[in-house]
């Protein structure tokens, strides 16, 4: 919709403000539904200042409005003012209760991951992916491909969480789903890499307390299971199955396992440098 299409309807809103009695525009159901549709129309049409506006007009005779506070969450994403939106759309989740929707926890989720909050929007991923009710009978249902990108996006925030292990368990969730997503396999593969990467850094600090004097080591350093260094088979596996379902995204797993390798071999070389070392000490 143009600028001028916009000009227009508020000037005709105006000029009903000033024709139409009181005791009418000032109720709050009128109100509404003339506030939220053009609120609606103007986030619509990227105008989210001018939505704000309307979504407030609403607001001053029913501050508990649920249109008017959905419109002004959308406005505010599109000002990009996360943490604003966010605060209204955690008191429109507790005021909806039983009633509050797959879009409502998506949209809580969606808003604290551009926010910086990973660990507030793994949280209503979480609360989300239990509303839904179907397996993997339920295949190519759109329920399924939603509960999916769920796990997926779930999967992704725990990665950077570091929390590797329900970052996999995520992403096997999200493939038991959808075999056939190549998505979520390179999805799953990546949790398993971090996860790789993430040991050998610990194998790497083990190892390099083993260097020094029993009496410098560091006693906070954990020693870990060795199994762990699978992780890296495991990825590779997964990755492997993403090309069997689509040969083209070969190069683009390639170049992560590549990387991966190229850090393994520094990790281990490092690894062995400080298990020469502490072979030294020791005699």
């Amino acid at each position: 919709m143009k600028v001028r299409t916009i000009l227009i309807i508020i000037a005709i809103l105006a000029i009903a403000y000033v024709l139409i009695p009181p005791e009418i525009y000032e109720q709050s159901d009128v109100r509404s539904e003339i506030g939220n549709g053009l609120s609606e129309i103007l986030v619509g049409t990227n105008k989210y200042d001018l939505a704000i506006m309307a979504s407030d007009w609403v607001l001053e005779t029913n501050n508990s409005n649920i249109g008017a506070r959905e419109n002004k969450v959308d406005a505010l994403t599109g000002l990009e003012q996360y943490e604003a939106a966010i605060e209204i759309q955690k008191n429109l989740v507790a005021d909806k209760g039983a009633q509050t929707t797959k879009t409502d926890w998506t949209k809580l989720a969606e808003l604290n991951a551009k926010a910086g909050n990973f660990g507030d929007s793994v949280d209503a991923y979480e609360m989300l992916v239990t509303m839904y009710d179907c397996s993997p009978t339920d295949a190519q249902s759109g329920e399924t491909s939603d509960l999916m990108r769920s796990y997926s996006e779930k999967g992704a925030l725990l990665i950077k969480l570091q929390r590797y292990d329900e970052a996999i368990a995520c992403y096997n969730s999200a493939v038991d789903l959808e075999p056939s997503s190549t998505a979520a396999w390179i999805g799953l593969g990546d949790a398993y890499l971090y996860k790789s990467m993430y040991d050998q850094g610990q194998l790497k600090d083990m190892y390099k307390e083993l260097g020094k004097k029993p009496s410098e080591r560091d006693s906070s350093v954990n020693r870990i299971d060795i199994s762990a260094v699978n992780s890296n088979r495991k990825a590779v596996e997964a990755y492997q199955k993403a090309v069997e379902i689509d040969p083209l995204v070969y190069p683009f797993v390639v170049t992560k396992i590549m990387g991966s390798y190229k850090k393994t071999v520094s990790g281990y070389q490092d690894i062995l440098e400080n298990f020469k070392t502490s072979q030294s000490n020791e005699n």
